[in-house]
């Protein structure tokens, strides 16, 4: 395997982890009444915030891409077609970058309300779910095909995905004393949350495959129009909050934009988590991107469900956030289990007591989707 490509899996990996777990992090942190013991504490509740550092995050790589540019004319390359398309020029000529950067901001933003409600490995399993959107979208979309084996693999995945919910409902930790009708809803926030993510990686991967683009322009492409469409949509919700709550409720309302930037600024804690979340969801925006770019949107999801025992470990080990649950681990074993299966790692055809009616089809169908976007990228 290329070097090369092992660096960009292994920092999806660690990015995306420290991506997750810095955000709920960040949601641990009073921000108001923390010393105040006649009133209970206020928790940093500012999913608009997050979802608009995210993009920040992603909108900076532009400056990484002036570097690129300039190491390469410093090095007298010649730089593609593609990799030579201007910042500027591409920032209004790529205008159905919009559409993915409406699905992340979308998708970003219900996570962030998600990840309030459930415990953060609970959390990053749902995401696991993406595997199944992409791969149906996928077939739908990019006229990709799909074996009986690989079906059952997706339902495999979606039982995974349920045990692991099914677990969170039965969560008892301190940070999870919400209902369990409130855990349902963030975790079907979160499914909702990844289909959006789904259709972002399929929209992505024709995008890259059709358009002269290269993986670090769509970063700070997609950074720009969802940092812009989120400002805009906090300033008219600030203005209606404004209009519609009384003044005491607006003061503590989410929609508030000098409260929220005022949590931010006047807690340490919070500010610096903010830059490292900004640092983290560029390199993993990109890192990801790479991945899609190289070999298949599906690939990348594949990657993006093997960051999850990262982020459960930690949580469970290091932070101790959360209590060790063997539902939650049988869930999350069969949820790797089926991507394994249906990203090819695991060759279930090959299994002696696989009935033969579903292996019909197989020696024309067995190249996984990764295969085939290796295929269409060796020939292009």
């Amino acid at each position: 395997m290329d070097i090369s490509l092992i660096f960009i899996v292994l920092g999806t990996l660690l990015t995306g982890a420290a991506n997750s777990l810095l955000t709920k992090y960040q949601d641990n942190q009073c921000v108001r009444n923390c010393e105040d013991t006649g009133s209970s504490p206020q928790y940093f509740n500012q999913p608009a915030i997050q979802t608009l550092q995210m993009f920040l995050g992603e909108l900076a790589m532009f400056f990484v891409y002036l570097g690129y540019k300039w190491y390469y004319s410093r090095s007298y390359i010649q730089l593609d077609q593609e990799e030579s398309t201007g910042g500027g020029v591409a920032l209004f000529k790529h205008w159905k970058l919009a559409i993915p950067a409406i699905c992340d901001l979308s998708c970003t933003t219900l996570l962030n309300i998600g990840l309030i409600y459930v415990p953060v490995s609970i959390y990053q399993m749902t995401r696991g779910s993406v595997v199944l959107f992409v791969a149906v979208l996928s077939v739908v979309f990019l006229n990709r095909k799909i074996s009986k084996l690989h079906w059952i693999a997706l339902v495999v995945i979606t039982l995974g995905v349920a045990i692991v919910g099914l677990s969170g409902t039965q969560t008892k930790e301190k940070e999870a004393t919400l209902s369990a009708g409130l855990i349902v809803f963030g975790i079907l926030l979160i499914i909702g949350a990844t289909s959006l993510q789904g259709v972002q990686f399929v929209v992505e991967e024709h995008i890259l495959a059709k358009q002269p683009i290269i993986p670090l322009q769509l970063v700070y492409i997609e950074g720009f129009f969802g940092a812009v469409t989120i400002v805009m949509f906090m300033v008219v919700l600030n203005f209606v909050a404004k209009a519609v709550q009384s003044p005491k409720e607006f003061a503590q309302s989410p929609f508030n934009i000098v409260e929220a930037f005022s949590e931010v600024l006047g807690n340490k804690t919070v500010l610096v988590t903010s830059f490292l979340i900004m640092a983290s969801i560029a390199s993993f925006n990109f890192c990801g991107l790479s991945i899609t770019h190289r070999i298949s949107a599906t690939a990348r999801s594949t990657v993006d469900t093997c960051r999850t025992l990262i982020v459960w470990l930690f949580a469970v080990v290091v932070m101790r956030w959360e209590h060790f649950k063997f539902l939650q681990m049988m869930g999350f074993a069969i949820l790797v289990f089926g991507t394994l299966w249906f990203n090819g790692v695991i060759e279930v055809e090959n299994w002696s007591f696989i009935p033969s009616w579903l292996k019909e089809g197989e020696a024309e169908d067995e190249r996984t989707l990764i295969d085939e976007a290796l295929e269409e990228r060796l020939i292009s």
